[in-house]
């Protein structure tokens, strides 16, 4: 229906009706049925699907309505040719070559109405419209081809590359300068990995171009032609051949559906043909009908897989007899052979590109005493291996109760010294909770379980793949690495080299930890915690060094435990260590920040007081003394009421060095014991009776 009113609206046309000339009701009428037309075909044509007889009508009446256009503008003086001629352009790109001739054909044809119309005064035009409409679609269609043939020849490059890669798997954007530790890390990145792929499939791809042209030569056969199994694709690729080149469709890919290929695959068995001509005589990687008579396929196996089919073929039927399939078999073993060395001397490769990496990392690890440089290093190695959108090293509390967002970048930098529990619901907090190795999620937003990263207010959406590393040393999880990148970022040989970062990472922080415990039960009381009396010795030595340079002042405080003998004496040694370490803690507890304490010997205390005057240390002394004094100390069910007395002096008023400073403190100390015991006592103060008076 919709192709006969084209039809007639085609006759209609050539008499020109929107015209100049024509009458306004034609015009009208011809004007709705145009429209009618292009909307009804369209309209059929996608309730229908794309029938020919619905193509050709739509295709006519949007050609009789460029027309229609070309009609109403000729009048002023605008061709109506350059638009036809856009609109052919059109359909040559977008339909076959016959529709778009068809469609050419009937815009010549009304370039001859327009012509006729004037009694073909103006014929020369509408010859050379005609002729240019067709040669138009000739030209575009051409180029179309052309340029399609270009793209097939690409992507066929592309997936040879593809294939050669994939065959040596085994199954189951900074500069850097050269010899350095970054250039060894971006070695092992994938750009690298893929590089050192393409050096190993090429030489396979020679290896495998050998044996087919010995295995052809060794059976005289017509063709032999090595195919990859590609099971994710689900495809069987042509990767080398011997045979006649004229006839060999290079790079072909083939359903594992069909036969040889699903046969060899099913029954992990060779296979054989002969004299089946429609099978053999429509070989699809062959160009046009070859008269194979018959055909020999047998399986490649590396290990328990069968990488591929090795395929040879003669004309003459009722062949590949005697010894010729074991010869066939043979050299697919060699074919199996080439595959897996191809894939070990790949697996060296990256095994001496890791090592390179991490050698000079773990040789710089080991020169480090600091923890801050340790996860600086370790940060700036994991943005040298891998783009990253955030990076930081998480560090837990020794009670393993919290973490601490230490170093970081990108965005994970706006949450940096933030203290998060680890009972949280974070993904960093998780890992540091459950996990022993390295943790991949490369598609965080689709993960069915939704939770930040590091702290519970950060914004979502900033990380799209995340990847955490255990900081792991002696069986106990010290941190961990917190890499976010985007989707696919984090391959294997990335991960690897990571997890090797990261152990000697957590082995140095173990040691340095260790060296830093070491040093601090050198220079602390073992029963009290505070410093002991050798490292006050240095600790004074430096403070009157510090303030003589900068002209301030601090003071020391020194103190005793009132009658520590007789509660010895009464309760016995365990309950004057409990004494002692209670003082210790109520001291801890009212010293500022930046205050040192340490224990002087015996039941003596001594506090060092930064910038402190005589009337700020001593409503701090008095502090400390009436909180041991309100102290209710409880040891084996005996109640013990603990006192001290207390010595100030300041420095440089009292003193001018280190040990005057002692001595006047020891001298106001005796004071307080002489003057009743329970009190302070400034140096200053000991020229005056007063100061003696009890509290």
């Amino acid at each position: 229906m919709a192709l006969a009113l084209a039809l007639l609206l085609t006759f209609a046309a050539l008499a020109r009706p929107l015209g100049p000339g024509g009458p306004p009701w034609l015009k009208l009428v011809t004007t709705l049925g145009l429209g009618l037309g292009v909307a009804g075909s369209a309209l059929l044509t996608s309730l229908k699907g794309r029938g020919q007889a619905e193509m050709l009508a739509f295709y006519a009446f949007l050609t009789l309505a460029v027309d229609g256009i070309g009609q109403v503008i000729g009048p002023d003086g605008w061709p109506g040719w350059p638009l036809m001629a856009l609109f052919l352009a059109s359909v040559a790109v977008a339909e076959s070559l016959p529709l778009a001739l068809g469609v050419a054909a009937l815009a010549s044809l009304l370039a001859v109405g327009e012509a006729a119309v004037t009694g073909f005064a103006a014929w020369k035009p509408a010859f050379a419209a005609s002729l240019g409409y067709a040669a138009l679609v000739l030209a575009v269609n051409r180029a179309l081809v052309g340029e399609k043939r270009r793209l097939s020849q690409t992507l066929s490059e592309l997936a040879k590359l593809r294939y050669g890669i994939d065959q040596l798997e085994d199954e189951g954007a900074r500069a850097v300068r050269p010899n350095t530790p970054a250039h060894a890390l971006k070695q092992v990145t994938e750009e690298g990995r893929r590089s050192r792929q393409l050096d190993r499939a090429a030489e396979l791809d020679e290896a495998l171009r050998r044996i087919v042209g010995v295995a052809r030569t060794a059976l005289q056969a017509h063709g032999v032609l090595y195919f990859d199994v590609d099971r994710t694709h689900d495809s069987a690729y042509l990767r080398a051949h011997d045979g006649p080149p004229t006839l060999v469709v290079p790079d072909v890919r083939l359903p594992l559906a069909s036969d040889p290929f699903a046969f060899v695959l099913d029954r992990n068995t060779a296979f054989y043909a002969t004299d089946f001509k429609r099978l053999l005589w429509a070989l699809p990687y062959y160009r046009g009908e070859v008269k194979v008579g018959s055909l020999l396929a047998v399986p490649v196996r590396t290990g328990d897989v069968i990488a591929g089919v090795l395929v040879a073929d003669r004309l003459e039927i009722q062949s590949f007899t005697g010894g010729e399939p074991d010869m066939l078999a043979a050299f697919a073993t060699l074919a199996a052979d080439a595959i897996l060395q191809a894939r070990a001397s790949l697996s060296r490769e990256e095994a001496d590109v890791e090592f390179k990496a991490v050698y000079p990392l773990s040789q710089k690890l080991a020169t480090l005493s600091r923890e801050p440089e340790v996860r600086d290093l370790l940060l700036r190695s994991a943005k040298n291996l891998i783009a990253l959108s955030g990076a930081s090293v998480v560090i837990t509390d020794d009670l393993l109760s919290r973490y601490v967002v230490t170093e970081s970048f990108g965005w994970m930098a706006d949450y940096q010294r933030r203290e998060v529990g680890l009972s949280e619901k974070t993904w960093a907090a998780w890992v540091l909770r459950s996990a022993e190795d390295p943790y991949l999620l490369d598609d965080l937003a689709g993960h069915d379980q939704r939770m930040p990263v590091l702290v519970l207010d950060e914004a979502g959406g900033r990380a799209e793949s995340l990847l955490t590393v255990p900081l792991r040393a002696r069986n106990r999880t010290l941190g961990a690495l917190v890499l976010s990148g985007r989707r696919g970022a984090f391959d294997s040989a990335s991960q690897r080299v990571l997890a090797i970062l990261a152990n000697q990472a957590a082995a140095t922080l173990s040691l340095i930890r260790d060296k830093e415990r070491q040093t601090e039960l050198a220079v602390r009381d073992g029963l009290t915690g505070l410093y002991n009396r050798r490292a006050f010795n240095e600790l004074l030595t430096q403070a009157v060094a510090r303030e003589d340079r900068q002209g301030g002042h601090f003071g020391l405080l020194l103190l005793d435990l009132d009658h520590f003998k007789k509660l010895n004496d009464t309760y016995g040694h365990p309950a004057g260590d409990a004494a002692l370490k209670s003082a210790a803690e109520v001291l801890k507890r009212h010293l500022r920040k930046g205050d040192l304490a340490a224990r002087y010997g015996g039941e003596e205390f001594v506090a060092i007081l930064p910038a402190s005057d005589e009337t700020g240390a001593t409503h701090l002394a008095e502090r400390v003394r009436e909180a041991v004094q309100a102290n209710r100390l409880v040891f084996e069910g005996a109640k013990m009421h603990v006192t001290a007395s207390f010595g100030l002096a300041v420095w440089p008023r009292d003193a001018k060095d280190a040990e005057g400073l002692l001595a006047a403190a020891d001298r106001a100390l005796y004071a307080a014991k002489q003057a009743g015991r329970n009190r302070v006592v400034a140096a200053s103060a000991l020229v005056t009776p007063a100061a003696l008076s009890p509290p």
